[in-house]
């Protein structure tokens, strides 16, 4: 029966035809199906970046126009080339790139460093005994601008600190470290426009728990106020990375009105993003130009920081003020700021701590920090919270 056998020949060729043709529109309408996955998905992530330009543009348009209503008009649209305190520090590599955040009367020492070496576990560096130099305790030496080094009495009614740098500061990988059950310490970093982009996922990785952002500035000369060109970004960066944040203001008020005025400024640029970490009142003097700040006594600048601070402490905010050791010894008067938190930079000899006497919560131990996600140079803190304040 040829025939039948030829019959049923050519129909399992069209049955296996058949089979192939249905498997390849599967495996066509599968590719297809996954492809529209891919774009879908890949649309939405740029649907999420074009919405968060979006957004970030419109706080920085929101902020400018909130602004406006706090400060005169003339400064609205300001830019930071418009101003003079941008260039006031100097820097023979690359001064455009410095901080303005920087003590500006640092301590100069008759003597070069002494070498510092470590133990063999790293922990605690030591210093040749024929450095060590004889101190009067009931005086402390300090310089203020203009003047040479000489030395200030230690003021026995002021509240004193009572860190213990020489039994619990150990340096970590060149990050001191201070382990006192008395304390909760935090690492924190500030930060301005001069860092540039900053990747703040990174940054929190790298052991930086909170970070203090310059919000704006004077000018030391015009008296203008300025919005620091990266507040809005580092604020929505350092938030979204889930980092505590505080914020500084560089301060050139020579009157309780302009102190008043510059407090009413910070507040109103944070009205979109709040703060879970102090607000700074940062006050320094301008070493290398005249300023509209250099003849105001230390009772005038003090009074200026207590009403910036009344001001901020009254819209729900924490004061803290911002100061060098210098400043903070010759150039105001620690008896009336005993109702503030002090941030002292002093980074002298941070392997050692520091001899600054009086009480402070954060401190600022160096200015040539380096923390992944950030390019270059960046100041570091330490911010103590005492077990009695949890």
């Amino acid at each position: 029966m040829p025939g039948l056998f030829d019959d049923q020949d050519r129909n399992d060729k069209k049955s296996y035809k058949k089979l192939i043709t249905y498997f390849v529109a599967a495996v066509s309408l599968v590719m297809l199906l996954f492809l529209a996955v891919i774009y879908s998905n890949t649309k939405s992530k740029q649907d999420k970046r074009n919405a968060l330009d979006n957004e970030l543009m419109q706080n920085k348009q929101e902020l400018a126009e909130e602004l406006g209503s706090v400060s005169s008009d003339e400064y609205g649209n300001l830019k930071s080339e418009d101003l003079d305190f941008w260039d006031m520090y100097k820097d023979e590599e690359k001064q455009e790139s410095v901080s303005e955040n920087k003590p500006s009367s640092p301590r100069k020492e008759d003597k070069p460093k002494p070498e510092v070496t470590l133990s063999e576990d790293s922990i605690m560096p030591t210093v040749s005994e024929n450095e060590a130099e004889e101190t009067d305790p009931s005086h402390i030496k300090a310089r203020a601008k203009g003047e040479e080094e000489k030395a200030y009495e230690i003021k026995e009614n002021a509240k004193k600190n009572s860190y213990d740098f020489k039994g619990y500061l150990s340096v970590d990988q060149t990050r001191p470290e201070y382990n006192d059950r008395n304390y909760t310490v935090r690492r924190g970093v500030d930060v301005s426009k001069y860092q540039g982009t900053i990747d703040w996922a990174k940054v929190r990785a790298d052991g930086i728990d909170y970070a203090m952002i310059r919000v704006g500035a004077r000018g030391y000369g015009s008296g203008q106020l300025m919005l620091d060109d990266n507040y809005v970004t580092n604020m929505m960066g350092a938030k979204a990375a889930g980092l505590d944040t505080g914020v500084y203001f560089f301060s050139q008020a020579v009157t309780e009105e302009e102190a008043a005025e510059e407090a009413n400024f910070t507040v109103g640029a944070l009205m979109n993003y709040g703060a879970t970490y102090p607000v700074a009142l940062d006050i320094e003097w301008v070493d290398n130009d005249e300023a509209r700040t250099d003849k105001l006594s230390a009772q005038e600048r003090t009074k200026i920081a207590v009403k910036y601070c009344e001001t901020i402490k009254a819209f729900g905010y924490k004061p803290i003020i911002y100061a060098s050791r210098d400043m903070l010894i010759a150039g105001l008067d620690v008896d009336e700021l005993k109702d503030y938190e002090i941030w002292l930079s002093d980074d002298i000899k941070p392997e050692k701590g520091t001899d600054y006497p009086y009480e402070f919560a954060m401190w600022q131990y160096t200015r040539k920090g380096h923390v992944d996600g950030i390019s270059g140079d960046v100041d570091m803190n330490l911010y103590f919270i005492s077990s009695k304040e949890k």
